[in-house]
């Protein structure tokens, strides 16, 4: 008998929002709330987790995200639309852009998917990339990956797409797996994996691995005793010149195991509820060895060292889940990695490495936070500022901190969500 999934709490509410909103409409216009604290308010919520580049070369970041409102912004570094933009796409955007130069010209186009099922390209006037946009065959909440090659992966229903720079089919894809995936694939050296659910149950998960010819590992697809749209990371923990896939599930289980599909000693670790987070990996407590951060439905985040031993002063309690996927990045001018994560209570945390909270934080953001922060140098100061959705809309906070150095400064670590630790 399948049971309701827990998740369909907030995604009933999601769909219930978007069923309900009438006509589609564009976020309104863009305002300081606060001193240093931009806000642009959407219809729906901003799920999506934004990236930023400087498409024009005048030392200012424009921001990419997508919202349920419908549509898809290009904004400014003061959270204007670019001409050309926001473009609309009936269901709205769920995932996050990726960014990726496909037609050679310097300047990379930005890759989405969407709730219609459809894979987009837009150049940065906004008009479609050729061969774009390509039918995934079924609601899209999976974002991009960029492969070597401008080759394009995304998780559909059954089946890992793969496409060339001009939206066609790659040699040996698409290539089968169980159930759906709404998490975004990770890409390492000959490998391509992701994590999937079954919708309306806890019992269906997978962990999917491919070489990047479509052929699957021996040990693939790891039927997993429940869902995960926790989307992997990549990184070679053990220092041994191999990756290892770290990942969380609906059972609060942290997992990592290697390209053998075997667990790593100290692997899995429990949390208090489901781990849909994506995990964020670097070396925090400055050891030379990795270390992996990410939160849990249980109002915790959480900080591992490679052999599955929580770090001084982990896990932290907040008010309310962590859906949202970490950024790392020195925002003190110490030299050591801070965390900034949002939370469903409201408000964005920024963290030092021994668990003290960053000057200036938390921030209250007035919605659940589920969006992945980016951060960065937006104005071209100098100085750190953080880009990221609520349910309320987007918001950009400027002059955070100095700008350190950044190991993991958005979701999925870089602009072409590789999700991996070179």
């Amino acid at each position: 008998m399948l049971r309701p999934h827990p998740r369909l709490g907030w995604l009933a509410y999601l769909a219930l929002s978007i069923l309900l909103s009438g006509c589609a409409r564009p976020a309104g216009r863009a305002s300081a709330i606060a001193p240093g604290h931009l806000f642009l308010p959407t219809k729906e919520a901003v799920i999506s987790s934004p990236v930023a580049y400087d498409w024009d070369g005048d030392g200012r970041r424009e921001i990419a995200v997508g919202s349920w409102d419908g549509f898809f912004y290009l904004l400014d570094s003061e959270l204007r639309p670019l001409p050309g933009w926001p473009k609309y796409s009936r269901r709205g955007f769920f995932s996050s852009p990726a960014l990726c130069d496909l037609d050679g010209d310097g300047a990379p186009e930005i890759l989405v998917g969407s709730d219609m099922g459809k894979l987009y390209a837009w150049h940065v006037d906004g008009a479609d990339a050729e061969g774009f946009p390509v039918p995934v065959g079924y609601r899209t909440w999976a974002s991009p990956a960029v492969l070597p090659g401008g080759r394009i992966a995304i998780g559909g229903l059954g089946q890992m797409l793969m496409v060339d720079r001009r939206g066609r089919p790659v040699e040996g894809w698409p290539a089968p797996m169980p159930n759906w995936a709404d998490a975004t694939a990770a890409v390492g050296p000959d490998l391509l994996v992701v994590t999937t659910l079954l919708v309306g149950t806890r019992t269906a998960g997978a962990l999917v691995a491919w070489h990047l010819d479509g052929r699957p590992y021996p040990w693939s697809p790891m039927r997993l005793a429940v869902d995960s749209d926790s989307s992997p990371a990549l990184a070679d923990l053990t220092d041994d010149g191999r990756m290892e896939i770290i990942f969380g599930d609906d059972e609060g289980l942290l997992h990592v195991v290697d390209l053998d599909g075997r667990a790593l000693p100290g692997f899995s670790q429990r949390t208090g509820d489901l781990i849909e987070a994506s995990p964020a990996i670097a070396d925090l407590d400055g050891d030379g060895s990795l270390d992996i951060a990410v939160g849990s439905w249980d109002g915790r985040m959480y900080v591992w060292d490679a052999r599955g031993k929580l770090l001084p002063g982990w896990p932290i309690q907040v008010g309310d889940q962590i859906i949202s996927s970490a950024a790392l990045i020195d925002l003190d001018g110490d030299d050591r990695l801070d965390i900034v994560v949002g939370s469903k209570d409201n408000h964005l945390y920024g963290w030092r490495a021994d668990g003290t909270p960053l000057p200036g934080f938390p921030r209250d953001l007035g919605h659940h936070v589920f969006s992945s922060p980016w951060v960065g140098d937006i104005n071209g100061d100098g100085r750190a500022d953080v880009v990221v959705g609520a349910n309320n809309g987007l918001h950009l906070l400027l002059d955070v901190g100095p700008l350190g150095r950044a190991a993991w400064p958005m979701f999925h670590r870089d602009i072409e969500n590789s999700g991996a630790v070179p």
